[in-house]
Parts: C-alpha cells; sequence; structure tokens
C-alpha cells in the first residue's frame, strides 16, 4: 500500500469543506470572468491571428485573472478552518501559482522575450522552493537536499512550460485541469492529504467555472497569466505529494499527455535544427486541428485520453501490485496511440479513394488546405 501521512477524512464536514471550497471557485471565476473580458478588451490585451494560430478571428485573452481569483477566493476555506492539516503546502501553492501568474500577467500584457522568460520562470520556481522549505521542511538527508532542489527547479519550471505550451486550442487546459484536479482530489482524500484534496478541488472548480467562456467558442482565452499559474500549481501539488509519500506515477499519470506531447515535439524540433522556444504548431493537438479536425473534436480527443489516464492513476495509488503494472501499461499504450494519432490520419489521407482514378493511374488533385489556408502535405513527423 501506497504512504499515507495520516487517515482520511471520513467525517461529512471534511467532505463538505472540499465541495464547498470548490463551489467558491467556480462561482467566483464564473463571475469575474466577464469582468476580465472587459477589461482585457479595454487593455485591446488580444490574440492577434497569425499563421501559426489555431484561432480564426482576434480573441482576448489574461483570463488566467479569473481563475486566480476564484482560486484564491477557495482557498479562504481550508485556511479558516482549524480542522485542515495544510497551511504550510496550500502557502507553498499560493505562490508558486501568484509568482508564475504574475509573470504571464506581463507576458500577456507587454511582451517578455523568451530567455529571460526562461529565467524569470526559473527564479519563480526558486522562490516557491524556498518557500516550501521556509514553512515545511521536507524530511531529507542533507546530502540529498541540493539534488532534491535542483530536480524540483527543473519540475515546476518544465511543467509550468509544458502546459503553457499545450494551451493552444478551446477548452483543453480548462479540460486538463479538472480532470487533474478530480484525480488529485481523489487521490488526496483516499490519502488523508488535505493540501492535495483541497487543491485538486478548488482547480476542478476553477476550470469548470471558466470553461464556458472558452470552449466551444472561445471568448477569452486563459492567457500565459492562466497557463502559467495553473501549471505551477498542479506541478507543486505533484512535487508534494510525493514529498508526502505518494507513489510518483499515481500523480503524474493525469498529466502524461500534455508531457509526453510536449517531450515529444520539442525532441524533433532540437533534433531538426529549430530553436525549441520558438512559436509553431507542431504538437500533435495542433496537427490534429491542422489535419482537419475542430477544435472541440480535438479537445475531446486529448480530453478522452487524460481522463483514462486520470482515472489509472487512481488505480496505480488504490491497487495491489499486478493491478498497478496494467495500469501503468495501460496508460503508456493509450498515450502511445495519441502520439501516433497524426500519422494514422495522413496514412488515411493519402490513401488513393476507391474507384478515384483508373488502375495503374494517379489523379492529381490539390493538397487539402486547413482553416488557416496552410497545405497538409508533409505536415506529421514521426514521433
Amino acid at each position: 500500500m501506497p504512504a499515507t501521512a495520516k487517515d482520511p477524512p471520513d467525517h461529512p464536514k471534511a467532505v463538505d469543506d472540499v465541495a464547498l471550497s470548490a463551489a467558491i471557485a467556480l462561482l467566483i471565476t464564473a463571475v469575474t470572468t466577464p469582468a476580465v473580458i472587459a477589461g482585457m478588451r479595454r487593455l485591446a490585451v488580444m490574440d492577434a491571428v497569425t499563421e501559426r494560430s489555431s484561432h480564426l478571428v482576434p480573441t482576448c485573452r489574461g483570463g488566467g485573472v479569473a481563475i486566480a481569483l476564484g482560486l484564491f477566493a477557495g482557498m479562504l476555506v481550508p485556511i479558516i478552518d482549524p480542522a485542515v492539516d495544510a497551511p504550510a503546502e496550500l502557502f507553498t501553492v499560493v505562490v508558486a501559482a501568484s509568482l508564475f501568474g504574475l509573470l504571464g500577467l506581463a507576458e500577456d500584457t507587454h511582451g517578455v522575450a523568451a530567455l529571460r522568460r526562461l529565467g524569470l520562470q526559473m527564479i519563480a520556481a526558486a522562490l516557491t522552493i524556498v518557500a516550501w522549505v521556509a514553512v515545511a521542511p521536507p524530511d531529507l538527508p542533507v546530502a540529498v537536499i541540493p539534488l532534491a532542489a535542483c530536480a524540483a527547479l527543473v519540475w515546476i519550471a518544465g511543467f509550468t512550460n509544458a502546459f503553457n505550451f499545450m494551451d493552444g486550442i478551446n477548452g483543453i487546459s480548462s479540460a486538463q485541469t479538472l480532470l487533474t484536479g478530480v484525480a488529485f482530489a481523489v487521490i488526496g482524500h483516499r490519502s488523508g492529504l488535505d493540501f492535495l484534496t483541497y487543491g485538486g478541488a478548488m482547480a476542478a472548480g476553477a476550470a469548470l467555472g471558466f470553461g464556458p467562456y472558452n470552449f466551444p467558442r472561445a471568448r477569452i482565452f486563459l492567457g500565459d497569466v492562466g497557463s502559467y499559474a495553473l501549471g505551477a500549481l498542479i506541478a507543486v501539488l505533484t512535487l508534494l505529494a510525493v514529498a508526502h509519500g505518494v507513489r510518483p506515477d499515481a500523480v503524474v499519470a493525469p498529466l502524461l499527455v500534455y508531457l509526453a506531447d510536449t517531450s515529444c515535439t520539442l525532441l524533433r524540433r532540437v533534433r531538426s535544427g529549430q530553436l525549441w522556444y520558438a512559436p509553431h504548431r507542431g504538437h500533435v493537438y495542433q496537427l490534429l486541428t491542422v489535419a482537419g479536425w475542430s477544435h472541440t473534436r480535438a479537445t475531446l480527443a486529448v480530453s478522452s485520453v487524460t481522463a483514462a489516464t486520470a482515472g489509472l492513476g487512481i488505480v496505480i495509488y488504490s491497487a495491489d501490485l499486478a493491478a498497478r503494472v496494467a495500469a501503468g501499461i495501460a496508460a503508456v499504450l493509450l498515450v502511445r496511440m495519441y502520439l501516433l494519432l497524426p500519422r494514422y490520419l495522413d496514412g488515411r489521407r493519402r490513401q488513393p479513394r476507391a474507384g478515384a482514378a483508373a488502375p495503374g493511374r494517379h489523379r492529381a488533385t490539390n493538397p487539402k488546405m486547413s482553416g488557416h489556408g496552410e497545405a497538409l502535405h508533409n505536415t506529421t513527423p514521426a514521433v
């Protein structure tokens, strides 16, 4: 059985408080998003349409401001409840979401050069680790602390960037946050880790409150303020859960699609000599839209795989060894199928239709065009 901090909170009040926290996050996010939309339009914080865009009309960004307000409002419940044993961990989560959210807001409103932005992200991650150690130092041997700190630094900054890179079509990151939050809340409840239960529930509530404004038709995008804040929040919750004895594969399982898509895409770009941090449309989910899938269909595909891996993560946490191994293999196979989906679609597109041409002859056709007018020939790389 996995290591746990304490017995799960079975009493109804604990469950009611978690539900209240999630409901507050949902309500505040949903109510404040229209005001954020108006404010961002007034400030002209807009995503223009470019050749790399997945959207067709200029759309305001910065919706993460509303999500941050919802998260901080929901955070009041566990903070003021003396029965909740998680103030130090939740403080670390707040620090991470605030620092990365402010950096994202600066990027949304003024723009920050890529390398400078990466440096600031590393500083934000370092300050998050300092805050964690200051209020709740992990029980580690002294010799291991430098290595653990470096690993934590890379994880926080790395996953936050991965989350940001994947936030490219309507609803994809809201769904990712919702599903991850639910999985974290379930694992947190079963392990007795209040910070994971509340953190997951609040993230899910905020994502649910923002979702209708971003999916299926986007009135506003999360923006860097939202993707950075949510990415950092999820990264820190994952890190804290592992530090408290939760199996790493259980809490990483809901993140597999984002991690695999980003890792494979960046590795492919580095191998081809491209700048890994330059804007592009090479992620698997982007290739699906280039192949003609709508944002809705692509988001549902990503979310379906994430829902499955999140469920498998819960199995990995609570099941015996044989079931954990089977669940882990199933999760890897599902993600592999997702990564190969653009190649499968490209192969189907290239197959000649029956009766389309006389035997032995190939009729010339125009390349299929995406909604942005881009030819689809040779767009699908090997994964």
